[in-house]
């Protein structure tokens, strides 16, 4: 069983407000059959917005919903829904500026206390995986600031730090990432226009790889009948032999494409970008597409897990059937 993203993803919206569409999901069986009368909790964990109701069951189709309101300040938001210690999907949306366009006023002096950083994903593998760092500059009144400086520092055994490759944004955020050569806690800070400290620090916690809690692989968004060269996206998690989630990040993940009833991969009529890390468990391709016709099947592999390679446990191995016509 698991939770997949029907609709009302990477919305955008004014701060405060509520989104134009409601954020629905289902839930289904490894089959794809939608599930009822399983409750979805419903969370906000970037952006401080909220949702409404913060508890649904699925319905007859095995489809729940919320609404929900962005936070108070411009810059991203996330939410989450999760059936509780089996999974969870999560998303995401950008709030702008009111009526005054979320402009600084004028006042361009960053405010310590009121910028903020934050890590996502929280936990990375040792030397396998990263965590972009997002700093979102701000004045005194919460305001964002476009064209400062962000210098990242991190503390930690084998850490890399990628700064900013420019100035903040219209939204005041600049993103660099950091990675982990050892287990252990990262703490990363930020300094911007090369004076003011900001206040606040993230932690990021690096792990090692535990393969024998990964049991199997799981399409968490299946893939769908498209047209030939149409965009599509399919969600792959990893899951413990109970079928919960294993929410590691920075695990390697790649799809193989297979004629439905063949053993012999066709990666080459696969386009888009078939390699993905996990974060929080999950790998999203969001950029496929098929250019050939044909009835069609994925198969999921990660050197870093290799007992779960070509001959892993059934009936995982594989995606459902689809048909690009």
């Amino acid at each position: 069983m698991q939770v997949v993203a029907v609709h009302g993803d990477r919305q955008e919206g004014k701060v405060g407000e509520p989104l134009d569409d409601s954020l629905v999901v289902r839930v289904v069986d490894t089959t794809g059959v939608g599930i009822s009368g399983r409750e979805v909790t419903w969370a906000v964990t970037i952006g401080g917005g909220t949702l409404v109701p913060e508890r649904d069951t699925s319905d007859a189709d095995g489809l729940a919903s919320a609404k929900w309101t962005l936070g108070p300040e411009p810059g991203a938001n996330a939410a989450r829904a999760t059936i509780s210690g089996i999974s969870f999907v999560t998303f995401t949306a950008v709030s702008t500026g009111g009526g005054d366009g979320g402009g600084n006023g004028g006042d361009s002096t960053p405010s310590a206390s009121r910028s903020s950083l934050s890590a996502d994903p929280a936990s990375i593998v040792a030397g396998a995986g990263s965590s972009t760092i997002t700093v979102t500059v701000r004045n005194d009144r919460g305001d964002p600031i476009e064209g400062a400086t962000v210098s990242l520092e991190a503390s930690g055994t084998g850490v890399t730090v990628t700064q900013p490759d420019g100035a903040t944004e219209s939204d005041g955020t600049a993103t660099g990432t950091v990675a982990g050569a050892a287990p252990g806690t990262i703490v990363v800070s930020a300094t911007v226009n090369g004076s003011i400290r900001l206040a606040q620090t993230a932690d990021v916690t690096v792990t090692e790889v535990p393969e024998t809690q990964v049991d199997h692989f799981v399409f968490r968004l299946q893939p769908h009948d498209v047209r030939k060269n149409e965009r599509f996206r399919v969600e792959v998690a990893m899951a413990d032999a109970d079928g919960n989630l294993v929410p590691l990040a920075g695990i390697l993940l790649y799809l193989g494409l297979f004629p439905v009833g063949s053993d012999s991969p066709t990666n080459t009529r696969l386009l888009g970008n078939r390699f993905r890390e996990t974060e929080d468990g999950v790998a999203v391709f969001d950029d496929l597409a098929v250019d050939k016709k044909g009835h069609y099947r994925l198969r999921v592999l990660s050197d870093q897990l290799p007992e779960l390679g070509p001959h892993g446990p059934e009936p995982y191995l594989f995606s459902l059937p689809f048909e690009v016509k």
